[in-house]
């Protein structure tokens, strides 16, 4: 991966999301060209890290997501670093997902499920464990207590991180959790 370069097109805070995204994918052992769910599209950094590692990405959010989070042209900086061939993008509501179970080889949820309204969470994470193949995982990325302070200082009534095991009611998971640069990350996996 370019560093510099995706730098140069997705921000000074992409080095430490890219880590984050790397830390996960350590853990996952994905095989080369594997198929990862990117739920929660925004500037497209997440989706594209995966697809400068070589994955294949399909991202997504609500075609009526307003938010400011929401609707970015990723297309753009996908196209200047050669990985837009690698990204497809469907609109879709992650409280139901319009993919067949059990499709790909990772889930992931960049800084998402906090904005995702509370009543809707367990719905978006059966749905996600539904979509993934057997053994994938689901990872919800969300914000540690530092990166929280620092985003609002631009966005002062940005929502509290979740916690994913708030939501996941009676499903049947193990979770692993991880510590990275901006994020904690919770790997979830049907047990």
């Amino acid at each position: 991966m370019d560093l510099p370069l995706a730098t140069q097109h997705l921000g000074p805070h992409f080095a430490a999301i890219a880590a984050d995204i790397q830390t996960a994918l350590a853990e996952l052992h994905l095989p080369p060209e594997a198929e990862i769910l990117d739920v929660g599209t925004g500037e497209g950094k997440s989706a594209i890290t995966l697809a400068l590692h070589g994955f294949r990405v399909l991202t997504g959010e609500p075609a009526t997501d307003t938010s400011h989070y929401a609707n970015k042209n990723w297309h753009s900086a996908a196209t200047a670093l050669g990985v837009a061939p690698r990204i497809s993008f469907v609109p879709f509501n992650a409280t139901r997902m319009p993919f067949e179970r059990g499709r790909f080889a990772a889930v992931m949820f960049f800084g998402v499920l906090h904005h995702i309204d509370e009543a809707d969470r367990p719905a978006v994470f059966a749905e996600a464990l539904r979509v993934a193949a057997p053994g994938a995982a689901v990872i919800f990325f969300e914000p540690s207590t530092e990166t929280l302070a620092k985003i609002r200082v631009t966005d002062p009534t940005h929502p509290e991180a979740a916690n994913p095991a708030d939501y996941q009611g009676a499903l049947r998971v193990t979770q692993t959790r991880l510590t990275g640069q901006r994020m904690t990350m919770f790997l979830y996996r049907a047990a």
